[in-house]
């Protein structure tokens, strides 16, 4: 029995996955990775590998649930110390913003370069999947670290921007292996 999913549906899934996902990689972070830096790359970022899926099936539909889940965990981010700042801070609110947006639009921008590159790509295959993954991972981490290069004092780029990648590669891995494993299960569980 498959269940009709509208498109406000699909962005709350998409929403709800994002943020859970981010609860899970910040705990990762905070016990594995205690890192010095200030706003510091995950190194294992969940969130990636459900935008990389997300957008593969459904499209520019889950644009606005993957929007709102970046900007929801900047939030968390920036203000993790109160939000008293919010409203004072307009460059700060301004970053999120652009950081969100670039995040949210880099795996449809991967899939839009990698569809003229090769049109074999209309199918959504492991290879499919690792590509888009790559790609954006790049594009993110090159043009959010860029972003925060320019409105951060001292922002340490060359490193953020080999945890950027790394992070959303192995978050990406992991999910796409709990994804498969769990479609295995339901496809095992259905001949019985």
């Amino acid at each position: 029995m498959l269940l009709k999913v509208n498109k406000f549906n699909a962005n709350f899934l998409v929403f709800s996955l994002f943020v859970i996902l981010f609860i899970l990689q910040d705990f990762f972070f905070n016990v594995l990775q205690d890192s010095p830096l200030p706003l510091a790359a995950s190194l294992i970022y969940l969130p990636h590998g459900l935008r990389v899926l997300a957008t593969l099936i459904a499209g520019s539909k889950i644009l606005v649930g993957l929007f709102m889940g970046h900007f929801i965990t900047g939030i968390y981010i920036h203000y993790s110390n109160g939000l008293s700042a919010f409203f004072t801070d307009p460059t700060i609110v301004l970053l999120i913003l652009i950081t969100s947006t670039i995040s949210t639009f880099c795996v449809f921008v991967s899939i839009k370069l990698l569809k003229r590159l090769d049109n074999r790509l209309q199918e959504i295959t492991l290879r499919t999947i690792i590509l888009v993954s790559i790609l954006s991972a790049l594009i993110n981490s090159l043009f959010v670290n860029f972003t925060y290069y320019l409105f951060i004092k001292d922002w340490s780029i060359n490193n953020q921007i080999f945890q950027y990648f790394i992070g959303d590669i192995i978050g990406g891995i992991i999910i796409f292996y709990i994804i498969k494993n769990i479609y295995k299960n339901i496809r095992f569980l259905e001949k019985y």
